[in-house]
């Protein structure tokens, strides 16, 4: 069964829209292909054209800040395709719970994901709020907590908060911020300062999705 090796390898393309390359651990077979790119399109993340499978590869077109994201997705499109398994090994169908990490600072993303996959959580990460507006509303499988970072130059962690619960309204949502920040009073939203730690991260999430917390 293919799966993915590696990060994805730039090929050229635009600054606007570059061009990738992800390489797979086989050549998949023409049900394999038609199957991947089935759940690819059908994402919506891609148009017709924008993502082909190529002799023991994926080569796509995609922009910088959406990257990561994609991968992520592109695991669960390999892993349905393969029939049986999710990327992290658990059986299809089984729940994992999903939190979706925002914030423009680079390394909190993959700090908050290191903390909370080793508690068996999946994670997805991304600097963007558009890219997270557009990941709540073509990701076919649930998240279940944003946590975002409410001082972002793009939108204010707040209205992002606000635009995904329109999409998704079970979605659990924590805050978080560096700085005194006005207006957070009455929001009725769980709220972790940072910089944090593990544990602090690692409780303020178990404790909001069991549905206590320190509430704003």
């Amino acid at each position: 069964m293919p799966l993915r090796i590696g990060e994805p390898q730039r090929l050229g393309g635009s600054e606007r829209l570059p061009a990738w390359r992800v390489t797979l651990s086989e050549d998949p077979s023409t049900e394999w292909r038609r199957e991947f790119l089935g759940q690819a399109l059908a994402s919506g993340i891609f148009q017709n054209g924008q993502i082909a499978v190529e002799a023991g590869a994926l080569v796509f077109e995609l922009e910088r800040s959406a990257l990561a994201v994609a991968c992520e997705m592109v695991d669960q499109w390999i892993a349905h395709a393969n029939g049986d398994q999710s990327p992290d090994g658990a059986p299809s169908g089984q729940h994992v719970t999903t939190i979706l990490v925002v914030d423009d600072q680079p390394d909190v993303g993959p700090l908050a994901q290191d903390i909370l996959e080793a508690e068996g959580y999946a994670v997805v990460h991304t600097t963007d709020p558009m890219e997270a507006i557009r990941l709540a509303r073509s990701r076919p499988d649930d998240i279940d907590v944003l946590l975002v970072d409410i001082v972002m130059p793009l939108m204010d962690g707040r209205e992002l908060a606000q635009r995904i619960l329109t999409m998704r309204p079970n979605v659990k949502i924590i805050l978080m911020s560096g700085f005194e920040v006005s207006g957070m009073k009455g929001a009725g939203w769980a709220f972790l300062q940072k910089p944090f730690g593990l544990e602090p991260l690692k409780r303020i999430v178990a404790d909001t999705l069991r549905g206590y917390s320190g509430k704003l």
